[in-house]
């Protein structure tokens, strides 16, 4: 789906460091052009990630976190 796996995990990272999300980082994830949403959790970026993150697991987390924002 061309997401930007770093960068929503970056995003997400940052926002559980707190208790709620600051919106400098909502506006950050906001501002990439595919996000999480956009996972068709098929799992093959997992197979080829060469640090074993849980990919899926992280993408239904910024889903929970930042909620699926719709392009203006």
């Amino acid at each position: 789906a061309k997401i930007d796996i770093a960068m929503v995990t970056k995003f997400l990272d940052l926002a559980l460091q707190h208790h709620e999300s600051p919106d400098t980082v909502k506006e950050h994830y906001r501002s990439l052009p595919v996000r999480a949403n956009s996972c068709h959790m098929c799992g093959k970026c997992e197979f080829n990630c060469p640090f074993g993150v849980e990919i899926r697991i992280n993408m239904r987390k910024a889903n929970e976190i930042f909620g699926v924002i719709e392009t203006i």
